[in-house]
């Protein structure tokens, strides 16, 4: 009876160190989690973190890529093999349930980092990507 209250407790800490995570932190990691299958071409795993209407968008790319042929596929994947990202800033307006990441797009071919933009929505607990600037 001992260990099934402390495990219930543990469990009812651990929710509660989630539930006061910071919006900048749960933002953070949805855009980093977007933003690794996105670039890495997994287009429908990256749909997974957006918007419904975005995640049609996302969809519809994955949709073009699975009637690519096969040799152009493998092209495009090497192509975006090499890039990476890093996450520059956070910034979340509560009022809108809006959020911002602002992050550089290292390209191999290219000699600088490129400055792009992620935008989210909030809701509750939950942030989803609803465009790329």
């Amino acid at each position: 009876m001992k260990r099934t209250a402390t495990l219930v407790l543990l469990v009812c800490c651990l929710f509660g160190l989630n539930a006061c995570q910071s919006p900048q932190k749960r933002v953070r990691s949805t855009a980093e989690q977007f933003l690794k299958a996105y670039y890495s071409g997994e287009y429908r795993d990256a749909a997974g973190f957006c918007t419904p209407a975005y995640a049609g968008k996302i969809t519809r790319i994955a949709d073009v890529q699975g009637a690519v042929p096969e040799a152009i596929a493998e092209k495009m994947k090497e192509a975006v093999s090499g890039t990476s990202f890093n996450i520059v800033s956070v910034e979340v307006d509560k009022e809108a349930a809006r959020a911002v990441v602002h992050y550089e797009l290292a390209v191999p071919m290219l000699e600088a980092p490129v400055p792009k933009q992620l935008l989210l929505q909030l809701e509750g607990r939950t942030a989803a990507v609803d465009g790329i600037e």
